[in-house]
Parts: structure tokens; C-alpha cells; sequence
């Protein structure tokens, strides 16, 4: 948020001076606004205000489009869970994403995934209709191809509408919504509460993107919150860059199509024509993967800027949008306000730069280092894997003859060794390459050619899983139906990829400072 309303303001305490002594209004402004903001305290206990994520979502993000006239969707209160903060200067679609993934995409996966999974029931006891069945298949088309549609379908329909219109309850603060927009005196008052919204809240969200440490307000911010802990109390900061929300999005998006294409669009062609689809399963992976690499490379070269930027970090340095503007509305500076409010906080303007530098530092590269790419949220991006082995599970119990709750099951089994084993772990390779060769190439046009690299890798890894898969499947082990053999693949996966993500993960390794995050 940046206040930029401030300098509009003059708190109604301030009387009039005589004309001598006109021009030294706004610096007795600036004192009086600036320890009122220092005191951590609201103007009113009225305007100590928070409101709902869902509210922020309504209109599909129409308070993150600015909207001025939603205060009402605010109520008072004592505490807040969250305080959301962001860079107005930052995509505003691209936080709206990253939002509703933050509070909305475990709901949307597991909501979607019981979908799905009483779909396939339904279809195996023959309670959904068959659109292809086995009378329609050639004669040289593998079992393997026996495939529904319904768990995928009822999955991707259920996760679009939870995912758009589920409605979070948590209190949060949102600077258009619990600040009113409308009534200018309670707007003053508000953004001179701007402190005690900070006190009050229990947690961070920090909506990061490559603007946040240029603005001066949004660091403040960050400042203020953990000058506002209470002494030997742990800051909880959630970052979340804003770039990788849609890559999320657009990693499920290609794993659909390219499982579509395998499942369904494959039982119109002839075995001899299987080149022609795994060609065209490729081109999908080519495209979506290219793209998600690519961004994965800018977000990776926007935190190693970003961490050299805060290890020089000078107050002098940083954007205010009054001071862009030339101060072209008069009144009272946004910086001068927040360089007294530090030095209330800090003493002097060296110590606060010293500790955003440190302490500030240590913070973001410790959230960057670790939250953006978790196991858990790359298990959540491929969940239509698993929809796509309910939909063989489904097929395999309908049509088989022999034992088809076991062939069913044997399919579940090796839905979820690929779904949070294989899968994973060719995430994980991904980003680890796409980290280390972030850096942009030289020469321009070759740089597109540098994605190629985690994209080929990723295909390795598949092409090693369907190997061991394929060697798993041979051996009779204690009963026929391969259920147990593809339990055995799975406990060979499973392990590898949990290992791989607690001991190497596939974020960046940066290292911090210091070890401790709070600001006495």
C-alpha cells in the first residue's frame, strides 16, 4: 500500500497559523502525523477494521482492481489473522491468481478429487453412461487404452468453480476495503491507523513481485511489523511471489492436455500411429513447460537481484509516489512522514538500513528460499494426474472380465506413484535447472534455447520412470494383476521424491546473516 492520501490530510488537531508562519506547516504536519503513526495506535477504535479474502475475490478481484467503494464489506475488530501486503505498481491478475491459489487451491484439489473419485465409482458401477467402450475400439488397441472421462472431467469442472468462487473465512486486512475510500476525514484517520493495523495483525502475507523492495511504503511496512512483535516473539512473514501463481496454472493446464490427449484423444488412433501422439503430446509439453520455465528463470533472477538490492539497501534509493510525481498536489511528503516514524522506531536512519540489510534480508530470502515451490504445493498443481488414473481405475473395473476391482486398483496404485512421486520429482529437476541457468544468455536470441534444457530433463526423468515402471510390471510377485508390483514402483518413487524435496527442494539454497528475524 502506499498511502499517497497522506500529504492530502492535515489531521483536524492542527489550527490555523498566522500567514508568517505558513510554510512551516507542513513540517509541524509532518511531526504530528508522524507520531500519531508511531504510536502503533488507531485514531478511533472504530477504524481498527479487517474483512474476509472472499470479499477481496468478489467481482473476480475487483478490490485488487482499485475499487473504491467497498468499505462495507469491512467490520471492526480487535485482532487480525493476516495483513496483506503488496506494491500497487505490481500485475494485478497476477496477485488475484497467486491469491486465490494461496487461500482457495488446497480447497479447489482435495474438493475435486472427491469429485472425481465418486465419479469413477459411478462409472464403474455402470451409473454414467459409456460415450467409448471396448466395441469401439480397433482390434490391435492395447487394454490400456479402455478409458472413461468423467473422474477427469467432474475433477476440472469442480476445481475451476471452488477455486473461483469458494469463499475463505479468516480476517484480513486490505488497505481499499478496510480503509474507507470514500469519506476523506475517515481515510486520513485510517492511514494514520496504518500502524495499529499492523500491531493488531498476527501475521504477513507479503504479495511479492519486482517492484515491493523499490516502493519505500511497502518496506515500512514490513519494518513496522516486526518492530511491532512483542519482545522473543518469532515474526510469521508468508511471501508469495505473485510470478508463480499463473505457473501453477499453467502447470495443471498442460499436465490436462497432455493426459487428455494420452486417455482419450488416443482411441482414434491406430497402434502404427503412436508416434503421431506421443509428437503431439510432446508439442503440448514443449509449449506449457517452455513458458513455466522460462518464468521460473525471471523469478529466480528477481530474487538474486533482490537480495543484492536489500544488501545495499539505502533509504535514499527507494520509489515514493508523491516524490515521482513532483509533489504536484502539495501538502505534507510521504517520506518525510515515514523517515520520522523511523526514527522514532530506530534512532537513526543508519540503523533502520542496517537492519534491512540484515534482519529485513534474512526474512525474504528465508520465505523465498523456501516457501514458493513445497512438496505439498507441487502435489496440488498435478493433482489431475491422479484424476486421469481414477478415469484407467474406472475403465479397468467396468470392461475387464477378470478380477476388475484389482486391475482398478492396481491403476490407483500407479496413479498415485506418478502423482506424488514421478511427477514431483521432474518439478523439482526442472526448477533446480532452471535456477542454475537463470542468468539471461548474451546473445538474445539464443536465450529461448537455454529452456530447452530443464524441458529435456523433465522428459528424461518420465522416460526413466516408465523404464523402472516397465521393470516393476514383469516380475510375478505375490499375486497376479500387477497391484503389487505397482505398489513396489511406488515405494521406490515416493521415497526418492520425499527425499529429494526435504534435503535438496527445488527452490533456490540462499543463506541469511543472521538467525534471528525480529526487530527489537
Amino acid at each position: 500500500m502506499e498511502p499517497a492520501q497522506l500529504r492530502a490530510y492535515a489531521p483536524p488537531q492542527i489550527s490555523p497559523v498566522p500567514e508568517q508562519t505558513a510554510n512551516e506547516v507542513p513540517a509541524h504536519t509532518e511531526d504530528l502525523i508522524a507520531r500519531m503513526v508511531g504510536r502503533m495506535l488507531p485514531v478511533s477504535p472504530d477504524l481498527l477494521r479487517a474483512t474476509r479474502p472472499g470479499d477481496v475475490f468478489r467481482g473476480f478481484g475487483k478490490a485488487l482492481r482499485g475499487s473504491k467503494k467497498l468499505h462495507r464489506l469491512s467490520y471492526q475488530t480487535k485482532k487480525i489473522n493476516m495483513f496483506w501486503s503488496h506494491s500497487w505498481h505490481g500485475s494485478t491478475w497476477r496477485k488475484y491468481m497467486t491469491l486465490l491459489l494461496f487461500y482457495n487451491g488446497a480447497a479447489a484439489a482435495v474438493i475435486a478429487s472427491l469429485g472425481s473419485a465418486v465419479a469413477c465409482v459411478l462409472f464403474a458401477s455402470e451409473l454414467l453412461p459409456v460415450l467409448g467402450g471396448p466395441n469401439n475400439f480397433t482390434e490391435d488397441l492395447p487394454f490400456a487404452h479402455w478409458q472413461s472421462f468423467w473422474a477427469g472431467l467432474v475433477g476440472m469442472i469442480l476445481y475451476i468453480l471452488v477455486l473461483l468462487f469458494w469463499r475463505p473465512i479468516d480476517s484480513i486486512f486490505f488497505d481499499v476495503i478496510c480503509i474507507d475510500q470514500v469519506n476523506p476525514e475517515r481515510k486520513g484517520k485510517g492511514l494514520l491507523s496504518i500502524a495499529a493495523f499492523l500491531k493488531a495483525s498476527r501475521s504477513m502475507l507479503i504479495l511479492w513481485d519486482a517492484t515491493y523492495s523499490d516502493r519505500l511504503w511497502t518496506m515500512f511496512e514490513v519494518a513496522a511489523f516486526l518492530r511491532s512483535r512483542e519482545q522473543g516473539e518469532t515474526p510469521k512473514v508468508v511471501l508469495r511471489p505473485t510470478i508463480l501463481g499463473p505457473c501453477y496454472l499453467l502447470l495443471m493446464l498442460t499436465v490436462i492436455l497432455v493426459l487428455k490427449v494420452g486417455d482419450n484423444v488416443s482411441v482414434h488412433f491406430s497402434a502404427s500411429c503412436r508416434y503421431l501422439l506421443w509428437a503431439l503430446q510432446f508439442l503440448i509439453c514443449f509449449c506449457g513447460l517452455s513458458v513455466n520455465t522460462a518464468t521460473f528463470r525471471e523469478y529466480f533472477r528477481s530474487v538474486s537481484d533482490s537480495q543484492e538490492q536489500l544488501e545495499g539497501w539505502r533509504l535514499a534509493d527507494v520509489k515514493c509516489s508523491c516524490c515521482d510525481t513532483g509533489h504536484a498536489r502539495g501538502g505534507v511528503c510521504d517520506r518525510e512522514v515515514v523517515l520520522k516514524c523511523i526514527c522514532q522506531w530506530f534512532g537513526k536512519f543508519e540503523d533502520f538500513e542496517s537492519r534491512v540489510q540484515t534482519e529485513i534480508m534474512d526474512t525474504f530470502v528465508h520465505e523465498q528460499s523456501r516457501q514458493p515451490f513445497t512438496y505439498s504445493q507441487v502435489v496440488l498443481a498435478l493433482v489431475p494426474i491422479l484424476w486421469s488414473y481414477l478415469d484407467r481405475a474406472s475403465a479397468y473395473a467396468r470392461f475387464t472380465v477378470w478380477d476388475p476391482w484389482q486391475q482398478a486398483s492396481c491403476q490407483i496404485a500407479r496413479g498415485l506413484a506418478w502423482w506424488l512421486g514421478v511427477g514431483p520429482v521432474a518439478f523439482l529437476i526442472q526448477c533446480r535447472l532452471a535456477c542454475r541457468f537463470q542468468r539471461k544468455c548474451k546473445w538474445a536470441r539464443c536465450d529461448p534455447l537455454i529452456n530447452l534444457l530443464p524441458l529435456l530433463a523433465v522428459l528424461f526423468v518420465i522416460l526413466v520412470a516408465v523404464v523402472v515402471e516397465q521393470l516393476c510390471f514383469e516380475p510375478t510377485l505375490i499375486y497376479d494383476g500387477h497391484t503389487d508390483n505397482m505398489l513396489l514402483f511406488a515405494a521406490l518413487v515416493l521415497p526418492s521424491a520425499w527425499l529429494l524435496y526435504g534435503y535438496v527442494g527445488a527452490g533456490p539454497r540462499l543463506t541469511t546473516r543472521t538467525n534471528c528475524h525480529s526487530i527489537p
